[in-house]
């Protein structure tokens, strides 16, 4: 080979070689480029895809137990466990109405008595006490405010305190059941006894009808309360 055609010979050979050099270049940018637009449909895919979850959501409710008869208890603070003083009066109405139906009477109570409740509900020998003023008015604690046992009748009530002391229990039986913490003593109405349950301080009472073992309760009561008028 002369050196002439050597030297055409390489030439060729680089001027061939830069195209396809460049040609490899375009080649190698379309493939990253469609290897971007790949990645990023995917990355998008997988943003805004949303998976379902593994168990169906519930909603957070509150449950109330329903109030029967006979999960009434008669308590220094209230009706049990399930009512106690304070609870919402329309609350209230709603679960004794559960536990005993309609009342026979629905007393409103006149603004200038002292009863610290604004209605009296009957049902038969029972009354219940509530306050439906709020609290920024000044005039006394709202909601349930107090309950009173009356002299057992024909469709008497069989409400009872934690320890069974009722309307008709005997002084006897009030001293067993509650010790040192009820007293027996005569007051303006008559003979009466008082049941002070501490550390709390708050306390039932009621009247009985004489200073014996024999006699017997009459009637019965907590929190805010003023007979009928």
């Amino acid at each position: 080979m002369t050196d002439a055609t050597a030297a055409h010979w390489l030439l060729c050979a680089t001027m061939t070689a830069i195209p396809l050099r460049r040609a490899a270049l375009v080649v190698l940018s379309v493939v990253v480029l469609t290897a971007a637009g790949c990645s990023k449909g995917k990355k998008d895919a997988t943003t805004t895809t949303t998976l379902a979850p593994t168990t169906a959501p519930t909603e957070s409710t509150t449950t109330t137990v329903p109030m029967t008869k006979e999960s009434i208890v008669l308590a220094p603070d209230g009706l049990g466990a399930g009512l106690p003083f304070g609870t919402n009066s329309a609350s209230t109405i709603k679960l004794l109405m559960q536990a005993l139906g309609q009342p026979e009477k629905n007393t409103p109570l006149p603004a200038g008595q002292a009863c610290g409740a604004t209605r009296r509900l009957t049902w038969a020998n029972f009354q219940a006490l509530v306050n439906e003023v709020v609290s920024s008015s000044g005039a006394g604690r709202p909601g349930f405010a107090g309950w009173f046992l009356g002299p057992a009748g024909p469709n008497a009530l069989p409400f009872k305190t934690e320890k069974g002391i009722t309307v008709g229990s005997t002084v006897a039986a009030l001293k067993a059941a509650y010790g040192a913490d009820v007293a027996v003593q005569r007051g303006e109405q008559g003979y009466g006894f008082t049941i002070t349950l501490l550390p709390k301080g708050i306390n039932m009472l009621g009247q009985v009808d004489g200073q014996t073992d024999a006699s017997k309760v009459r009637n019965i009561q907590a929190g805010n309360y003023c007979g009928p008028a």
